[in-house]
């Protein structure tokens, strides 16, 4: 989708009226940001609980009913004034028939959430995020208000709110972290990750979510999880438990939870990777986060070829030197990049 978002598009895709084209265009839009995601969540709460109307529907009603579901305040008289076009909006679309009246629904969240987006912001309604990011070449840690430790990789970022005052303890990871989190039973602690979603309420569990590959994968090291898809139902989920892995992929549900060495998959906390059957590109994503390098294939199509190596605090010029023999490439290095070639 464009800069301007189509909230008739989104409208659409709820409703399963998509082409392949267009569903293919809103999913693509979905893994682009975590907000975007989000926002079509509420949408997509609004959809599946609106109640059939038999006769022509209040508008004004409607907004209420439609804004308590989304999680939206109305009290405010300054909010209300800035209603006025959208209940116009919506007004429009004001039907008898029920699937249109739901339709119309998910259109007024829409454009409202977009419409209001900076008054939220600037308000009190919206809960404020800190943010933690972690250059190239680096590692952090960070203890949250509830006392939940969480070490990060290279290249990471995570979002997170200064005191958990709502009754989920919601942060948002872009990137590689590894979870301890502090035990509250009735506050659930729960990460976003690009498409994923996981729900803890004490336990120890790695979280890989970068951006290329789209791919989410998690990985228990103590205690009890649930892990699913953002915007999947309860029963997609996976529970999964001390030893186990899953992933996820952008479309679909989370893989059958198996066992794991689970000491593999924490090895980047010291400096130590294993990559098993992993592609060129990916292994190649992951030195660059290391190395705070660049690199360049001229042949992309040698991109996909599976690879397996043991990457343990070692210099570039090792790595390149082992890169370079399992792939049969010759590389150069130049001001920031590495260049791998074919040899003459």
């Amino acid at each position: 989708m464009d800069e301007a978002t189509d909230w008739t598009l989104l409208a659409r895709y709820l409703s399963g009226e998509c082409s392949e084209a267009e569903k293919a265009e809103v999913e693509a839009w979905l893994a682009s940001d975590i907000e975007n995601r989000n926002m079509l969540a509420s949408m997509k709460t609004v959809w599946e609980t609106s109640e059939p109307q038999s006769q022509a529907a209040n508008v004004n009603r409607l907004w209420e009913e439609v804004a308590e579901k989304a999680g939206i305040a109305t009290e405010s008289e300054a909010l209300h004034q800035n209603w006025g076009m959208v209940i116009r909006v919506a007004e429009w679309f004001q039907p008898r028939v029920y699937p249109v009246l739901r339709y119309a629904a998910v259109l007024l969240v829409a454009v409202s959430l977009a419409y209001m987006s900076q008054i939220f912001l600037q308000s009190d309604l919206a809960v404020e995020l800190e943010q933690h990011a972690v250059e190239n070449g680096e590692r952090d840690e960070i203890i949250l208000s509830d006392g939940t430790r969480i070490a990060l990789d290279s290249g990471s970022l995570l979002k997170y709110p200064k005191t958990f005052d709502n009754d989920t303890r919601d942060v948002f990871l872009s990137g590689e972290g590894y979870f301890e989190v502090a035990p509250n039973a009735d506050k659930p602690f729960v990460v976003h990750a690009n498409h994923a979603v996981v729900k803890v309420l004490g336990t120890k569990f790695n979280v890989r979510a970068w951006q290329p590959d789209q791919k989410v994968t998690v990985v228990v090291a103590e205690g009890k999880i649930s892990f699913g898809s953002e915007d999947g139902s309860v029963e997609d989920a996976v529970v999964m438990i001390k030893g186990q892995a899953s992933s996820l992929l952008a479309n679909g549900g989370p893989s059958e939870p198996h066992s794991v060495d689970v000491e593999k998959h924490l090895g980047w906390m010291q400096n130590e990777v294993f990559f098993e059957s992993a592609s060129l590109s990916e292994i190649l994503y992951q030195m660059e986060r290391w190395y705070n390098i660049r690199f360049i294939l001229e042949q992309t199509s040698i991109a996909t070829e599976q690879l397996t190596l043991h990457v343990q605090a070692k210099s570039l010029d090792d790595v390149l030197e082992l890169v370079s023999a399992l792939t049969g490439l010759d590389y150069e290095r130049e001001d920031g990049s590495v260049r791998f070639k074919s040899r003459d």
